[in-house]
C-alpha cells in the first residue's frame, strides 16, 4: 500500500510541476525529453525504487534473507539490500559525469535549431 501512496504522490508532484509551467514564467530545459534516456535518471529512479519497496515490504526481505544459505549469511551484512539501494543512487549520481555520445549529440542538434 506504500507504494501505491508514493506513486500517487509522485504524480501529484508531476501534475504540480506542470501547472506551475503552464502559468508562471518557470521553463524547462529544451532537451528536458532527452533526461529521460539517461542513465543517471534511470539509476536513480531504480535506487529509489528499491528504497521505496524495502521500507514499505521488510516482510519481504525478512522472507529473502532467511531463505539465503547460512554460510553466504555469515558473509553479508544483515541490510544488505539497504546498501544496494544506496550504491544505485550513487551510481546515479556518478552516471551523471559521465557523456553519453548519443544524448549529446541529440542536445546539441536540439540546441542548433533553437
Amino acid at each position: 500500500m506504500n507504494v501505491i501512496a508514493f506513486l500517487a504522490v509522485v504524480i501529484v508532484v508531476i501534475a504540480i510541476v506542470l501547472q506551475v509551467r503552464k502559468y508562471s514564467s518557470v521553463e524547462f530545459v529544451a532537451h528536458a525529453r532527452l533526461l529521460f534516456r539517461a542513465w543517471s535518471v534511470w539509476l536513480t529512479g531504480a535506487g529509489t525504487l528499491l528504497g521505496v519497496y524495502l521500507a514499505s515490504a521488510p516482510d519481504a526481505i525478512i522472507s529473502a534473507w532467511n531463505m539465503l544459505p547460512p554460510d553466504l549469511k555469515a558473509m553479508l551484512p544483515v541490510n544488505i539490500a539497504q546498501y544496494v539501494s544506496y550504491f544505485i543512487v550513487a551510481l546515479g549520481v556518478i552516471a551523471q559525469f559521465i557523456r553519453q555520445r548519443s544524448l549529446a549529440d541529440k542536445k546539441q542538434q536540439m540546441d542548433g535549431q533553437q
